[in-house]
């Protein structure tokens, strides 16, 4: 199973290319002045970083849990995401409140019971490939959202883009990069620090540590950390260590702050590591970045004899949650 899982995320590249093709026909009719993306875990990431992302001229939210926010109305393009199709959080936020709302919907599943239920009430379905850990298919999460907001006149086209981003990632030097961060952060804490620019980028770090690695991971943002997290080096309770990605294209400033921290918590005892995310284009970083968390966290998964595929203690949660 980790093989599988690993030789998966290789094939990145040419998920991203596949996974670019669904949704080249759906569009969302009607005058739209907010968005709001429904999901969780490694379906909600897809919210987050088109939040992060996108120049988009109306709001764009992220909704993880069993209701939808009261300003959802027939004026919101509600974007549901669960890969499995039978995340319950999602399901009731979907059909709980969308019917009530008059949204305008669209729902990318892979089956299961959101999939059902969408063809049952008429709404707009993705279907992408099943088979996968959620975690692991973000490119059939993330890259059919593109195409729906395009075609909804939201965004500009991102043909350009999302090429770059395919042949970068197929001309990578990643994998050895990912292996030296993978033995600085064994038996270590990772703490994931980044710019807003690569906020959803940082927090994906953090989830894939705890999930395909299980350790305890965090991250934070610039500047933001430097008015609150920085302070708590003062009293070490665990054994960290930082990695802060650094935009190519971020403000000298958060520059200069990346390079202070490392400089005061060094004094703290505490190693870090400056990783430049490079790329011609937004869309090729952050995803060069993903890419970059997403093996560093199975390498540090095999350090630590774990299968990076296997989240049994989620399935027991869930398995356990359905007697209440």
């Amino acid at each position: 199973m980790a093989d599988d899982y690993f030789s998966a995320l290789m094939n990145f590249a040419d998920e991203i290319e596949e996974a670019y093709t669904f949704g080249k026909d759906v569009k969302a009719e009607g005058e739209i002045d907010k968005i709001v993306f429904v999901g969780m875990g490694g379906s909600a990431i897809s919210g987050d970083i088109a939040r992060s992302y996108l120049d988009i001229r109306v709001p764009v939210f992220v909704c993880k849990s069993y209701d939808l926010p009261e300003f959802v109305d027939h004026r919101t393009l509600l974007i549901a995401i669960s890969y499995s199709g039978n995340t319950e959080e999602t399901l009731s936020a979907v059909f709980n409140s969308t019917f009530r709302k008059n949204t305008k919907s669209v729902v990318i599943t892979s089956g299961g019971r959101l999939a059902e239920l969408c063809m049952k009430k008429g709404l707009t379905l993705i279907s992408v490939p099943s088979g996968k850990q959620p975690r692991a298919a973000i490119a059939y999460l993330f890259f059919p959202v593109l195409n729906v907001l395009f075609n909804s006149g939201l965004i500009p086209n991102q043909d350009e883009f999302v090429k770059a981003t395919v042949d970068s990632l197929r001309h990578s030097e990643i994998r050895k990069q990912a292996e030296e961060l993978a033995e600085k952060l064994f038996r270590k804490v990772p703490l994931v620090y980044a710019s807003e620019g690569l906020s959803a980028v940082a927090y994906r770090w953090k989830t894939q540590f705890n999930e395909n690695s299980k350790v305890h991971a965090f991250s934070h943002v610039f500047p933001e950390l430097n008015h609150n997290e920085l302070v708590g080096y003062g009293n070490l309770n665990a054994d960290y260590y930082v990695v802060m990605l650094q935009d190519e294209e971020d403000q000298m400033k958060i520059k200069d702050r990346m390079k202070l921290t490392k400089e005061l918590i060094a004094k703290a005892g505490v190693q870090s590591t400056i990783v430049s995310i490079t790329g011609n284009n937004r869309l090729t970083r952050i995803f060069s970045g993903i890419h970059l968390g997403d093996l560093t966290s199975c390498f540090l998964a095999k350090k630590l004899n774990t299968d990076p595929a296997k989240a049994e203690i989620i399935d027991e949660l869930k398995s356990r949650l359905k007697k209440f």
